[in-house]
């Protein structure tokens, strides 16, 4: 019984507060039909649109009319600085300029970059003014940067005119590289169009250079066939080296086809490259490759010396074993690059793999080995000096190992020392001489 009391009173009140709390919904009775079928709907839209207005209030401050001395306050109601600045950020991207001045007042200098980015993307040019007012200071580079750099990726035309405007040289060169460099990530033959228009220089060559590597990118065949236009020279070089290095983590075939169509004396670099992603699958076509290039095109010896060594660095016991069908200096390259890439084996097995070579290719194997080792194993690479078979290129590698191990550990290092096999009495007392007199952090004896 008691809830159906209960029911009654709530409805009869709802009843009698309706029209109070709904007075739109009344309906006048001295207003003529007309007027009745017209009050619905614009009393609708001004609903519609105050809810609208009261909505944008809550988020941001009006365009218009900011009180930024309210938002400003609201801030330190907020419960972490994250909050803050997440809304400072939000009217950043309705009003820059005002969320500029916020910051600026609030000291959140660490959010102009960020403001001033979106800024640009949003093509907002009130920024300026406030950008103008921070020329005497150190952030004025950055920030400018900032903001053309970003309008550079929507109106790079309007970001280059602007420049002229806001900065003189040297600033001027270094965030032009900044505009057209941001222009070719996304427009990279728009960039090239326009900068082969520009009088040549130092800046603009380097412009030209960081746009090819984006067209490389962006258009792979036509910067191929343009390069392949190109006269021979070190910045010909770079984008040859690019361009190969784009194709031929795609599809080595193809770079080898790209390869096969520019001038013999461009396709240096481009073989080096092959021959050394080829190795890392097939080594024995890598070598293949590398011979029909020299048989063909008569390739740099250089180049063709350096590949080679290259490929024993990805397949070292191979071209270990095969290290006597190349002249000398060659064999000492391969030689350098297998121990480089034989570092992770042991002492016994290193060993082993060279034990077949001359004594001379072994001292070398062996005195490349001990300098790997001396940072991070001297013990080990003090033992490997030792093994070294020519008593001239063993005392060095000795003092080298030696005079890095020092550095760290004074005590171990004298005791390999006198405890060695190989070193004289007085080679001994020299090296442990001169150890004792080098100050390093391990004999400073602070007061």
């Amino acid at each position: 019984m008691k809830w159906l009391i209960v029911v009654v009173i709530s409805w009869c009140i709802g009843f009698i507060s309706y029209p109070l709390i709904w007075p739109s919904d009344v309906i006048d009775t001295t207003k003529t039909p007309e007027e009745l079928t017209q009050t619905p709907q614009t009393n609708t839209l001004n609903s519609l649109s105050a809810d609208k207005l009261a909505l944008h209030s809550v988020n941001y401050p009006s365009q218009n009319s900011l009180d930024r001395d309210a938002f400003k306050a609201s801030l330190n109601s907020d419960e972490t600085p994250y909050m803050s600045i997440f809304r400072i950020m939000q009217l950043a991207e309705q009003d820059p300029l005002e969320a500029l001045l916020v910051a600026q007042e609030t000291q959140h200098e660490d959010l102009y970059g960020l403001i001033l980015e979106i800024a640009g993307k949003m093509q907002f040019s009130n920024v300026i003014s406030w950008l103008e007012h921070q020329k005497s200071t150190e952030l004025y580079e950055s920030l400018l940067d900032s903001y053309l750099r970003a309008l550079a990726t929507v109106n790079p035309q309007q970001a280059l005119n602007e420049i002229d405007l806001l900065a003189v040289e040297p600033m001027k060169s270094s965030i032009m590289m900044s505009i057209v460099d941001s222009w070719a990530s996304s427009d990279a033959i728009g960039a090239f169009e326009w900068l082969k228009l520009q009088p040549e220089t130092q800046s603009t060559l380097k412009m030209y250079l960081n746009t090819m590597y984006y067209y490389i990118e962006q258009s792979p065949n036509e910067a191929a066939n343009l390069i392949a236009s190109l006269p021979l020279n070190e910045s010909t070089n770079y984008l040859i080296t690019s361009m190969v290095y784009q194709l031929v983590e795609k599809n080595i075939q193809e770079a080898v086809d790209w390869l096969d169509g520019i001038a013999v004396e461009q396709r240096a670099s481009g073989v080096f490259i092959i021959s050394r992603k080829m190795a890392e699958t097939d080594p024995e076509a890598a070598l293949i490759f590398l011979n029909n290039q020299k048989q063909s095109y008569n390739l740099n010896q250089d180049y063709f010396n350096s590949a080679l060594a290259e490929i024993a660095s990805v397949e070292p016991n191979m071209m270990l074993a095969r290290l006597d069908n190349y002249e000398a200096r060659v064999q000492r390259d391969i030689i350098i690059n297998a121990s480089y890439a034989l570092v992770e084996y042991s002492e016994n097995d290193f060993l082993q793999l060279i034990n077949p070579l001359s004594d001379n290719n072994k001292d070398i194997a062996l005195n490349q080995r001990s300098a790997q080792l001396n940072q991070t194993d001297p013990q080990q690479a003090f033992n490997v000096a030792e093994l070294i078979n020519d008593p001239a290129t063993r005392l060095e590698s000795i003092i080298n190992t030696i005079t890095v191990w020092s550095g760290f550990d004074k005590r171990s290092a004298l005791a390999a020392i006198d405890n060695s096999s190989q070193l004289t009495a007085s080679q001994k007392g020299e090296i442990s001489t001169q150890i004792q007199l080098q100050l390093t952090s391990s004999n400073i004896i602070y007061p």
